[in-house]
C-alpha cells in the first residue's frame, strides 16, 4: 500500500472507497486497510453520512470486533443487541440496545458484539464539539 493511502482514516474512508479502482478483490482491499486507524472487516456492514462539522457511521450486524480511534469525542448508540466496549487499558463497559456512551477524543476502543451472532448494531456520531462537556452541562453522567 502506498504511504499516501496509509493516512486513510474513518474521516475519509468513503472518499477513498469512491476513488478506489473497481474490480479489486474485496478481501485484498480489506487486508490492505488492516493497518489503518479504522479496522475494516467483512464481519460487519458499514455506512457513513458526512455532516457539516462531523460524521455519522452505522455498523450493522457485527460478527467480530470493530476498532475505533476517534480524533473528536464520539457518541455511541447501541441500536440492536448487546455490545462490549473495551478501552486500550482493558476497562470494559456493556451496552444494550438503547444505551448511549460518549468516548473522549483520542480514546482507543474495541467494540465486540454480545449475544446472538450478527444481531448487534451501533451508530457512532462524531462532531467538532466537546460532547463530554455538553452532557456534563445537562447533568448526564454517561461520559466514559
Amino acid at each position: 500500500m502506498s504511504p499516501a493511502r496509509k493516512h486513510v482514516t474513518l474521516a475519509n474512508l468513503s472518499e477513498f472507497a469512491r476513488l478506489m479502482p473497481k474490480g479489486l478483490p474485496q478481501d485484498q482491499v480489506i487486508a490492505a486497510l488492516d493497518d489503518l486507524s479504522l479496522k475494516c472487516s467483512l464481519n460487519y456492514q458499514l455506512s457513513k453520512t458526512f455532516l457539516a462539522d462531523g460524521w455519522i457511521v452505522e455498523y450493522r450486524h457485527l460478527r467480530a470486533a470493530a476498532r475505533l480511534n476517534p480524533v473528536n469525542d464520539l457518541l455511541l448508540f447501541a441500536t440492536a443487541g448487546g455490545l462490549r466496549v473495551i478501552k486500550a487499558d482493558g476497562t470494559q463497559q456493556l451496552m444494550k440496545s438503547g444505551d448511549q456512551l460518549v468516548l473522549a477524543a483520542d480514546t482507543q476502543v474495541t467494540v465486540w458484539p454480545e449475544g446472538e451472532d450478527g444481531h448487534a448494531s451501533l451508530i457512532a456520531l462524531s462532531v467538532e464539539l466537546d460532547l463530554g462537556q455538553v452532557l456534563e452541562d445537562v447533568g448526564d453522567e454517561r461520559v466514559w
